[in-house]
Parts: structure tokens; C-alpha cells; sequence
């Protein structure tokens, strides 16, 4: 099975019941003008609870063009397994980073913009430019108005059997009834999803998280 993140955790009821349902990691929205956002000291407060039961899922926190002292101090306060950057965060941004984070695995978004199938070559040409520094690249819809949680699909057949050198996370409007086509076609390391899963913006659907899970299995 791909590997499963649900984002905009934004309360302890969602997190524990989402842990329980063995997805690999969660996450924070920890910047940027969003609905899913939490201060870290609620996110801090989640993560403790969970790691207090021995809890193996990973914490990922999301930054949006965050100065990197920012990012640091967040990433050690909440103990941080993933730094995930969705804004226009570029190649020295993220070199700088990495030489002050070394332990931690770094989730770089890359917004598509075009539904043409040719895209892909832009697509390769910006992964070439990030994969030094970058553990994996979340491929997501653009819009010119928010950062990520759209709930809209991009044209997967861009980046089918996407087989670069770096492992790629998919994201952008995935449910329980389009996971399963997206994974086939685009073949990912990963699945993100947040805002198809939602009762509204910040609170998870359960029985939507767990109709995501089970149609991945």
C-alpha cells in the first residue's frame, strides 16, 4: 500500500482517531492564510498526546514562505518527523534549510499549473533544481489564490508512471472514489489528502478518512 497522509489536523479528536486507522503520517498547517491552520502550541499538545501512547505515526509540519528560523524552531519544539513546503520556496531556500536540518526529511510542493500533457517536461525541469536538497515532491493543483487544499485533482495523465529520481507524493482532491484511479495512473510513493475528507474546513469525515484508507488497501 502507498504511503497515507491526511493533513489539516487541527484537533486531538481527529488525530487519535485517524492514528487508529494506521495511515502513515499526519499533518499541521503551521503557516499560511488557511481555514486547517493551528498555532504550534496546539499542534504540540496533539503530538504529545499521541506520542504518549507510543504512537509510530509521523508529524509533518507544512510551511507556506516561512522564514526558515520560523520553520527551525517549530521543527524542534514539536519534534517534527517531516518539514513539508508548499509555497514558492526555491533551490537556495531549500539548500539553506537542509544544511541546518539535516535530520529531518523535507516534502517540497510543486503546483501544476497546465492540464497539457507536455507539462511534464516543466515538471522534470523543476524536480531537477530541488531534488538535491528535497526528500520527496508533492505534486498538487495550482490556484492563484490559495497555497494547497483546493480540493481539486490536476490532470494526472501529466505525470503518469511518474518515474523521476526523487519519490513523489500526490495531492489535490482526493476521495475514496478517485484515490484508487490517481494511483494507478500517476504509480506515487504517496497519497495526500485533506479538504475531500472534511465535514468542514479543520474537522475530518471519518467515515471519508476511512473510505479513503480502505479503497487504497
Amino acid at each position: 500500500m502507498v504511503w497515507i497522509k491526511i493533513c489539516g489536523i487541527t484537533n486531538l479528536e481527529d488525530a487519535k482517531s485517524i492514528s487508529e486507522l494506521g495511515v502513515d503520517a499526519i499533518g499541521f498547517v503551521l503557516s499560511a492564510d488557511s481555514p486547517r491552520k493551528v498555532e504550534a502550541i496546539t499542534a504540540y499538545s496533539i503530538i504529545k498526546a499521541l506520542r504518549a501512547k507510543e504512537n509510530k505515526i509521523s508529524m509533518v509540519g507544512v510551511f507556506v514562505n516561512e522564514e526558515i528560523r520560523r520553520v527551525l524552531d517549530d521543527c524542534r519544539s514539536l519534534k517534527l518527523d517531516y518539514i513539508q513546503l508548499s509555497g514558492d520556496e526555491d533551490r537556495d531556500y531549500l539548500k539553506d534549510l537542509r544544511e541546518k536540518a539535516k535530520d529531518i526529511k523535507i516534502i517540497k510542493s510543486i503546483r501544476i499549473k497546465s492540464k497539457n500533457e507536455s507539462y511534464k517536461a516543466k515538471i522534470n525541469k523543476k524536480v531537477d533544481k530541488l531534488k538535491e536538497y528535497a526528500d520527496f515532491i508533492l505534486l498538487d493543483n495550482y490556484s492563484k489564490n490559495v497555497y494547497g487544499g483546493t480540493g481539486v485533482p490536476f490532470n494526472w495523465d501529466i505525470v503518469k508512471d511518474y518515474s523521476g529520481e526523487i519519490p513523489v507524493i500526490i495531492s489535490g482532491g482526493l476521495d475514496a472514489e478517485n484515490v484508487r484511479q490517481a494511483v494507478d495512473i500517476v504509480k506515487p510513493f504517496g497519497v495526500d489528502a485533506s479538504s475531500k475528507l472534511e465535514i468542514y474546513p479543520g474537522k475530518k469525515d471519518m467515515d471519508k478518512v476511512t473510505g479513503f484508507i480502505n479503497a487504497l488497501k
